[in-house]
């Protein structure tokens, strides 16, 4: 009787097993049909927040045209972000659950260096791919082999710019550094640069990023009496130096600064003060590049602005990454990886190569000018909308 009483019970955890595979069935093919989720934070708000946008701006576009050509593997795209703020232990967490609470196919980039220095090491372990859109060098060494650098390496960032004063006989350089990882990098990217051009800087500083008030820096790199005044920077201080230079009237023959010009708030921000002044940029939407008009019309229709370098590297880097999928066939982390450094691809932001370490060979950048409240592109030549007006005038 007993042995009946087991014979029975294990019957019926067989049929309660079998029955719960066949629950289980239909949830595992839909998860597996539900859409591709990547994943990634964006500094939505905040200081940092003008160029992070534009690159959620672009991460959501290149989603949209993902989808409407038939999606990924046959399955939709869909984007998870979260607001990061620009604080790196916030990106981390963020990171965290992306990974293993969201459980996301794939990974995009936050913004900023700092920020994507602080997941790399979370992202490594985690065996997830990750195109980066930190432009420093460190991480592309070998030691995250998951990353790969999906904008042009920082200490190229500037190179045009200091080529084009160099082309104007200008022979002395005042630098301003924000005392963060992209801006101490690119500095040195300058000095090098101005180096290699017979220039030299004559005047070094830098300052905390939480600087408001740029007058005295500017007054002791004015007493150097440099030809040009070079700013390592974000949108904030750039702004914050061309006001205490027009204030203090401090003239140079030329004043350049990395991110703030590309942006449109710079502009806004100071109206007549900012025409004259230089940013170099990685992209403009004059650019012959490869789908770049069809993309400056869909960016412009979608968000009702022109994008800036920021949307086009956030956009080709999704869209390199979906190609990378599309030729592995599967979401293999590794095969990705691998494909990923094997692609020689043209994007809307330039030709993507990759070194063996993930570092990026192929992008490259170029400059603009703030001319009569508009941007211009003014260099290199053969790819100008307008010619570079120098020296600096009057304020």
């Amino acid at each position: 009787m007993a042995r009946q009483r087991q014979v029975r019970s294990a019957g019926r955890i067989i049929l309660a097993a079998a029955w719960c595979a066949l629950c289980a069935a239909p949830a595992a093919r839909a998860a597996e049909e539900g859409p591709i989720r990547v994943g990634c934070s964006i500094t939505e708000t905040g200081p940092y927040s003008p160029p992070a946008v534009f690159e959620l701006q672009g991460y959501r576009l290149a989603a949209e045209e993902i989808n409407k050509a038939g999606g990924l593997l046959g399955r939709k795209v869909e984007i998870v972000n979260y607001d990061d703020q620009g604080n790196p232990s916030t990106a981390v967490q963020l990171y965290q659950k992306l990974i293993y609470s969201d459980r996301v196919d794939l990974l995009l980039s936050p913004y900023e260096t700092d920020l994507m220095s602080a997941v790399a090491p979370l992202v490594t372990r985690a065996k997830k791919v990750m195109p980066s859109l930190g432009a420093n060098v460190d991480a592309f060494q070998g030691q995250f082999p998951y990353l790969v650098q999906a904008i042009t390496e920082t200490p190229r960032y500037m190179g045009p710019a200091i080529d084009l004063a160099a082309s104007r006989g200008y022979k002395t350089i005042a630098l301003l550094i924000q005392n963060t990882q992209f801006p101490q990098q690119l500095a040195r990217g300058i000095e090098q640069e101005a180096t290699a051009k017979g220039m030299r800087v004559v005047f070094k500083e830098s300052f905390p990023p939480t600087t408001t008030d740029f007058s005295a820096l500017v007054l002791k790199a004015a007493e150097a009496h440099p030809d040009v005044i070079v700013g390592a920077t974000y949108l904030a201080d750039s702004e914050g130096i061309v006001r205490a230079a027009k204030a203090q009237n401090i003239n140079a023959k030329m004043f350049a600064f990395s991110i703030g010009p590309v942006e449109p708030e710079f502009g806004r921000g100071l109206g007549a003060a900012a025409d004259g002044v230089f940013g170099t940029t990685l992209y403009f939407p004059t650019l012959h590049t490869a789908g770049n008009a069809e993309f400056v019309a869909a960016f412009k229709e979608k968000f009702e602005r022109m994008p800036d370098y920021h949307a086009a590297v956030a956009y080709a880097s999704l869209k390199v990454l979906a190609e990378a999928v599309r030729k592995v066939g599967s979401l293999d982390q590794d095969k990705i990886r691998d494909a990923l450094l094997a692609a020689s691809v043209d994007t809307v932001a330039g030709h993507f190569q990759l070194s063996p370490t993930g570092l990026q060979i192929g992008y490259t950048s170029y400059v603009l000018q703030w001319q009569h409240g508009a941007q211009a592109l003014v260099w290199p030549a053969d790819q100008a909308t307008a010619a570079p007006e120098l020296p600096h005038g009057a304020w």
